[in-house]
């Protein structure tokens, strides 16, 4: 299969790393010290004691240079899916179909009014990565999981072709009854630990100590579940034990709480912040998440520009 992968970070570098090894025909869309590594060093991947370094197809900045793909997986972060739907145009033709890996609601939905909607599979890692240094991606899973889905749960050609190519490269991919429903379980699970872990300025390791804390968190994903259930999706409770029962006891972060511990600007509202107007226009009170987002939102107006100091 020939695929592309635009923006090699942490997830991006691992799936692109794991898909070349596998003997995929891999292009890699990049920029700066990243793109310049990987030219002249190849793709390095740490897994476990499992170390390897690849040589994609391409590496670079310009698209036009790899031509027709059959599949395109969008690994920038929720801010830059626009962006990225724009430059891939000349990936593409009318049987190429594009991966979303965002967390949030939104990102197929932007893809798709760029690119139709028809191209567009649902996409969910539900593991962890690291950059190391550029051109040098950690994975934290040996059979790191995803999700894929097509946005009317259809189990389609196209999409069960895709799973045989990942779980070839050696990952759990899962094609779900529901993909709404996992969409909001990842994202009660991923925003809660983003933002007790920003407002609180500490790492799970830490903050799980204190159970007033921990029964803040708890209640955060709570109000999620509430408001997917105002829009008649029904996430089960089990999904907020299975957070509790597995609370990470390592680094215990996400990109979110970094990037805003970092001042950069942050996914805040693609997390968080979509939870709370969702909540608003549908009458469902959230007191954890509503005062959790408020009080960081100083912070993301600081760092894009939007206020001053």
């Amino acid at each position: 299969m020939k695929i592309a992968i635009f923006g090699i970070g942490a997830i991006g570098g691992y799936i692109a790393g794991r898909l070349t090894k596998a003997g995929e025909e891999v292009s890699l869309i990049s920029r700066g010290e990243t793109l310049n590594v990987i030219r002249n060093s190849g793709l390095t991947i740490h897994n476990e004691n499992n170390n390897y370094t690849v040589t994609p197809k391409h590496i670079t900045d310009n698209p036009e240079e790899i031509g027709i793909v059959d599949t395109i997986i969008i690994c920038v972060k929720a801010d830059a899916v626009e962006i990225a739907s724009e430059m891939i145009k000349p990936l593409i033709n009318k049987n190429t179909i594009i991966v979303q890996t965002q967390n949030g609601l939104t990102a197929s939905q932007k893809i798709g009014q760029i690119l139709g909607k028809e191209k567009v599979l649902e996409g969910i890692c539900h593991f962890g990565a690291q950059v190391i240094s550029p051109g040098i991606v950690r994975g934290m899973a040996n059979s790191p999981k995803l999700t894929i889905a097509e946005t009317n749960n259809d189990k389609t050609e196209r999409l069960l072709s895709l799973q045989s190519t990942l779980n070839n490269a050696g990952f759990n991919a899962v094609i779900p009854e529901s993909f709404q429903v996992d969409q909001w379980a990842k994202l009660m699970a991923v925003s809660a630990l983003g933002s007790i872990g920003a407002i609180t300025r500490s790492n799970s390791p830490i903050w799980r100590q204190i159970p007033s804390v921990v029964e803040m968190w708890i209640k955060n994903m709570e109000e999620t579940r509430d408001v997917a259930k105002s829009l008649n999706i029904d996430v089960p409770y089990q999904e907020i034990q299975d957070r509790i029962d597995n609370l990470p006891q390592g680094v215990g972060s996400t990109s979110m709480h970094r990037d805003i511990a970092d001042g950069k600007p942050s996914e805040i509202e693609h997390q968080i912040g979509s939870i709370v107007r969702i909540a608003k226009e549908n009458n469902v009170t959230i007191p954890v998440n509503s005062f959790i987002y408020n009080a960081l939102l100083p912070l993301e107006k600081l760092a894009r520009g939007e206020i001053s100091a």
